[in-house]
């Protein structure tokens, strides 16, 4: 058998793992103790509904105590006002002197200032307490539950305690995270087809190639795609085992019978016959299906080969060329 090239089209495996679109460790947005917490694990929540709640007493006081400041404010800037225009009424008939006109624009300037400035704390601390209820940043799911009600949560990291309450999962997409061999790197394309079959399902589900991650692992030497599938009835769970298959443009690749190769994979070998006589030549494959191998190094086009050589043919041995008819 004369060695010919022919185009294979073969999806290249990949393996992996699933992973929700998100994941957030939802912290909270005021520092206090957990009053309650609205939800489970495994509960499905929609975007802004409440998760859980710091205690609002200390956080309500401080909103009473800034209306109050509100409140003072604005009746000395009235008490300004008034003080101010009588002051001005006055200037044109020569009742006041100028550098009265000039303390009272002073004292209501002031007085409007401060009014600006308490309603800026008031607006603040009506803030920090609507931060007590911790809500969910988008539609997902709750999947994990890292502390209990009582327990004191600060947002400043650098305090250190804890500072997360639950895991939230956006499972509305999943995407298969996996890992192909480097050697088909120029062939994979964004939106190329592929299939990914997920452990724990019968049936493969249909995908494209979202993403290619520009960098190879240099110790696996691997690289990452990432593809996305709808999960709108949130079956699929993160981190469940995958495996896609990425239907690549075929390439030109030597395949023969399995029945050609001698040796195991560490050290398999076939013949090839030369001015006569057979000798053996390394070659390293790798399997395409029960019955094919393809090789990836040691023959060349154009070499003549031994296609099912016996066990006991040897290396320098006289072999006889025949030419393959249709019947074989």
């Amino acid at each position: 058998m004369v060695v010919e090239p022919e185009l294979l089209a073969e999806p290249v495996k990949a393996f992996g793992t699933i992973a929700a679109k998100q994941s957030s460790s939802i912290g909270a947005l005021a520092e206090g103790p957990v009053e309650r917490i609205f939800v489970k694990v495994g509960d499905r929540v929609s975007r802004g509904q409440p998760l859980f709640r710091i205690r609002q007493a200390d956080y309500q006081r401080r909103v009473a105590e800034a209306q109050a400041a509100v409140d003072l404010a604005s009746a000395r800037a009235i008490e300004a006002e008034r003080r101010y225009e009588r002051v001005i009424a006055l200037a044109p008939k020569g009742f006041v002197s100028n550098a009265q006109v000039d303390a009272v624009e002073t004292e209501l300037a002031v007085a409007r200032a401060q009014k600006t400035q308490a309603q800026a704390v008031f607006g603040t601390a009506q803030q920090a307490l609507s931060d007590t209820i911790t809500r969910a940043p988008y539609d997902g799911v709750v999947t994990a539950r890292l502390v209990d009600e009582g327990v004191y949560l600060n947002n400043r990291f650098s305090m250190g305690g804890q500072s997360a309450a639950l895991q939230l999962q956006e499972l509305g997409t999943v995407a298969a995270i996996v890992n192909a061999p480097q050697e088909y790197v120029d062939a994979f394309r964004r939106n190329m087809p592929a299939r990914v079959y997920i452990e724990g399902f019968d049936e493969p589900i249909d995908s494209i190639v979202y993403i290619i991650n520009d960098r190879v692992d240099p110790e696996s030497r691997m690289v990452e795609l990432r593809l996305p599938i709808a999960n709108p009835n949130y079956r699929i769970s993160s981190g469940l085992g995958a495996r896609a298959e990425i239907n690549v443009p075929p390439v030109s690749a030597i395949i023969l019978p399995r029945t050609a190769i001698r040796g195991d994979s560490a050290a398999a070998h076939v013949f090839i016959v030369e001015n006569g006589k057979a000798h053996g030549r390394e070659v390293t494959f790798e399997s395409i299906d029960l019955d094919r191998v393809r090789i990836l190094s040691g023959l060349a086009a154009g070499d003549e080969l031994v296609l099912d050589p016996p066990s006991t043919l040897r290396d320098g041995e006289t072999v006889e060329s025949r030419q393959m008819s249709d019947a074989d």
